[in-house]
C-alpha cells in the first residue's frame, strides 16, 4: 500500500517503467509487423521478378515475329519491284520491235519474233516465268508442256482488274504475277515467281539469324512446327530436322507436345507460359524453367524462350538478404531511440520529483492552515444551516397559508354562487305563503307542501357545504381513482359559477381512465384552471365565451387532461415564469400561486406534469399523470 512518502518514488520509476514496457510492446509490435512485412514483400517482389521476367519472354519473341513480319514484307516488296522490272523490259523490247519492224514486216512476224525472244529467256534459279495472253484471252506463252498453266488465267484477269496490275494466286503452286498491256501488238504479257521457293529461302535465314540469339544469362530461343518438328536450337543442333513429338522432361512430361498444344490454344496468338524441369546449357541437372511458347500463324512456326526458376531464386533471395538487412537497422534503431528515451526520461523524472517534493511540502502547510479554518467554520455552519432551514419552511408555510386564504375566498365566492339559486327559491315559498295568508288562503296542505319544498332547498344547501368540505380536506394516502370523477367534482363546483358569467363548457372526458395520486387535490387543480379560465374569459369580455375539458390517453399510456379557453392566450411577458409564485396574469385580484400550487400537487406529489401553451384561440393547460 502507498502512502505519502512513497510518492516521490512513485512519481520517479512510474514513467521509466512506462517507457520501458511501452518500448518493449512497440518493439515487439514493430518486430512482428516488420517480419509480416517482409514476408508480404518477398511474396510481391517474387511476383513482381516472375513477371518481369516473363514479360521479357512475351518481349523477346514479339521482337522475333516482328522480325520476321519485316522480313518477309521487304521480301514481298523486293519480289513486286522485281516482277515489275522484268515486265517494263519485256514492254519496252516489244514496243521497240514493232517500232522497228512496223514497215518491213507484219505485225504477225513482230508477234512471231517477241514470242521466239520471250520462250528464250528465264529467269534466275528458275524462280518464274514470263508469259503473254491475246486479246481473246488465249495463252500464248508459256507454252504447256513446258510452262505451269494451273491458275495463271485467272490470276492474270485479277492483277488487269487491280489498280497496281498484280495478283496471288494459290491454285497450284503458290504465286505472285505482274501483268502489264503491251498496246502496239494487242497483248497483255507478264512475269510470275513461285512464292514457296522465296519463302523457304527466307524461313531458312530466319532459322540461322533465330539460332544466335542469345540474351540474359542462359536466354535462347529455339522453333518447332505444329508437326513437333525441331527447326531451330543452339544446344541440340544434331537433332534438328527431326521429330521432337516423344521429347520428355525430367519428370517424363512430353514437353513439346505441350508447347505445340499450348501455342494453338491460345487466343489471338498471345501465346501460354509453360512449366518443366530442363537442365541448363551445359549442365547435366535439371532445374524448374518458365517458358513462353507463341504460334507464328503465316509459317506454322511455334516459337519458344525459357528462364531457368533458379536464377530468379537467387536474384529473389539477394533482394530478401537486402530487405532483411534493412530492417534489422530499422530495429537497432529504435531500440537505440528508446533507451535514449528511457534516460531522458529518467533524468526529467528525477526533475519532476524533487519539483513535486517541494510542492508537497508547500501544500501540506497549506493544507495544515486551511482544516484549520475549516474546523472553525464547520462549528458555526450547524447553526447557520438550522436558521437557513427554518427560514425555509416559515416561507413554505407563509406560501400555503396564503394559497388556502385564496382558496376560502374562492370557496366562499363558489357557495354564495350555489346558494344563491336556492336562496330565491326559499325567499319565493315565503312570500308565497305571506300572500296566501294574507288573502285567507293558507291551506293546511299548502303550508305543508311549502315546508317540505323549502326543507329541500336547505337540504340541498347544506349538502353543498359538506360538498365543499369534503373537496378541501387533502387526502392522506395515494389511491387508485376515476379521471371523469375527479373532473365531475370540480365541475359540480364550478358549474353554476360558469352559468352564471354566460360561459359555455364543453367536456368530453373517457370514463375508463384511472391513474394513482390524491384525488382531491387533483380535482382541486382541476377546479383552479377552469377557475382561471373563467377569470381569463371575462376579464377579457370574450363575446362568446366557451371553455373545453377533454380526458384521453396518450400514446405512452399516461392520461391527460386538457382545458382550454378561447381568451386569446397568455401575455408573452409572464409566459416563461406562468409557474412561479406571485407571478399573476390578474391584475388586482390574483396572488400568484394557484398555478404554483397545482404545479407542486401534479409534478411533486403524483410524479406528472402541469404545462401550458397557446393555441390560435387562447390558452390550453395540461395535466398530464
Amino acid at each position: 500500500m502507498f502512502t505519502e512518502k512513497h510518492l516521490p518514488k512513485l512519481i520517479f520509476i512510474t514513467p521509466i517503467m512506462t517507457v520501458g514496457l511501452l518500448t518493449l510492446f512497440i518493439l515487439s509490435f514493430f518486430i512482428v509487423s516488420e517480419r509480416a512485412n517482409l514476408r508480404v514483400e518477398s511474396t510481391a517482389l517474387e511476383e513482381k521478378l516472375l513477371h518481369g521476367q516473363k514479360t521479357i519472354l512475351v518481349a523477346e519473341v514479339q521482337k522475333i515475329f516482328a522480325y520476321f513480319e519485316y522480313h518477309f514484307v521487304m521480301l514481298n516488296k523486293r519480289i513486286d519491284r522485281e516482277l515489275k522490272d522484268r515486265v517494263d523490259d519485256i514492254v519496252a523490247m516489244g514496243v521497240a520491235l514493232y517500232a522497228k519492224h512496223e514497215a518491213s514486216k507484219g505485225l504477225r512476224e513482230v508477234q512471231r519474233e517477241l514470242l521466239l525472244t520471250l520462250s528464250s529467256l528465264h529467269v534466275s534459279g528458275h524462280r518464274g516465268y514470263y508469259f503473254v495472253f491475246n486479246a481473246e484471252g488465249e495463252i500464248l506463252l508459256p507454252l504447256e508442256e513446258s510452262g505451269d498453266r494451273v491458275g495463271l488465267k485467272e490470276a492474270a484477269l485479277r492483277a488487269l482488274l487491280a489498280e497496281n496490275g498484280y495478283a496471288t494466286t494459290d491454285v497450284g503452286r503458290p504465286r505472285r504475277i505482274y501483268t502489264k498491256r503491251l498496246a502496239p501488238l494487242g497483248w497483255y504479257v507478264g512475269s510470275a515467281e513461285y512464292m514457296d521457293e522465296a519463302t523457304s529461302r527466307l524461313k531458312e535465314e530466319m532459322i540461322e539469324w533465330t539460332q544466335t540469339l542469345r540474351y540474359g544469362n542462359d536466354g535462347y530461343v529455339w522453333i518447332h512446327n505444329t508437326t513437333h518438328t525441331l527447326l531451330a536450337h543452339p544446344f541440340r543442333q544434331e537433332v534438328v530436322g527431326k521429330d521432337d513429338a516423344l521429347l520428355r522432361d525430367a519428370k517424363g512430361e512430353y514437353i513439346v507436345q505441350m508447347f505445340v498444344k499450348k501455342a494453338l490454344q491460345s487466343k489471338d496468338d498471345k501465346g501460354s507460359f509453360v512449366e518443366y524441369d530442363w537442365q541448363k546449357p551445359h549442365a547435366t541437372v535439371a532445374t524448374k524453367k518458365i517458358s513462353y511458347v507463341a504460334l507464328y500463324a503465316p509459317w506454322n512456326w511455334v516459337v519458344g524462350t525459357g528462364v531457368y526458376r533458379d536464377d530468379v531464386e537467387r536474384e529473389i533471395a539477394s533482394k530478401k538478404e537486402e530487405m532483411k538487412a534493412k530492417m534489422d537497422r530499422y530495429i537497432a534503431g529504435v531500440i537505440i531511440i528508446a533507451l535514449f528515451s528511457m534516460l531522458a526520461v529518467g533524468f526529467l523524472s528525477f526533475v519532476v520529483t524533487q519539483q513535486i517534493n517541494d510542492a508537497l511540502e508547500s501544500y501540506r502547510k497549506r493544507v495544515k492552515a486551511k482544516t484549520e479554518a475549516l474546523r472553525e467554520f464547520n462549528a458555526t455552519l450547524r447553526s447557520k444551516v438550522a436558521k437557513a432551514l427554518e427560514e425555509s419552511k416559515q416561507k413554505d408555510k407563509a406560501l400555503l397559508q396564503q394559497s388556502r386564504l385564496a382558496q376560502m375566498g374562492e370557496m366562499l365566492s363558489l357557495i354564495a354562487h350555489q346558494w344563491r339559486q336556492p336562496l330565491s327559491e326559499v325567499s319565493a315559498i315565503f312570500m308565497e305563503l305571506e300572500s296566501a295568508s294574507k288573502f285567507g288562503k293558507a291551506s293546511r296542505e299548502m303550508i305543508a307542501y311549502s315546508a317540505q319544498e323549502a326543507d329541500k332547498l336547505l337540504c340541498y344547501m347544506s349538502r353543498t357545504i359538506d360538498d365543499f368540505r369534503h373537496f378541501f380536506k387533502p387526502s392522506k394516502d395515494k389511491e387508485r381513482f376515476l379521471i371523469h370523477e375527479a373532473c365531475q367534482e370540480a365541475l359540480s363546483l364550478s358549474s353554476a359559477l360558469l352559468k352564471n358569467a354566460h360561459i359555455a363548457l364543453h367536456v368530453k372526458v373517457e370514463s375508463d381512465l384511472e391513474v394513482e395520486g390524491y384525488p382531491n387535490e387533483y380535482a382541486q387543480v382541476v377546479l383552479n384552471l377552469l377557475i382561471n379560465a373563467k377569470e381569463a374569459l371575462q376579464s377579457r369580455k370574450t363575446l362568446t365565451p366557451s371553455i373545453m375539458l377533454e380526458a384521453t390517453r396518450t400514446r405512452e399510456g399516461r392520461t391527460c387532461v386538457r382545458i382550454s379557453d378561447n381568451a386569446g392566450g397568455i401575455d408573452t411577458s409572464v409566459f416563461d415564469a406562468l409557474f412561479e409564485p406571485y407571478v399573476s396574469t390578474k391584475t388586482t385580484s390574483g396572488s400568484g400561486l394557484g398555478l404554483y400550487m397545482s404545479k407542486m400537487i401534479i409534478e411533486q406529489n403524483m410524479g406528472g406534469k402541469l404545462s401550458v401553451t397557446n393555441t390560435n384561440e387562447g390558452a390550453c393547460f395540461c395535466i398530464e399523470v
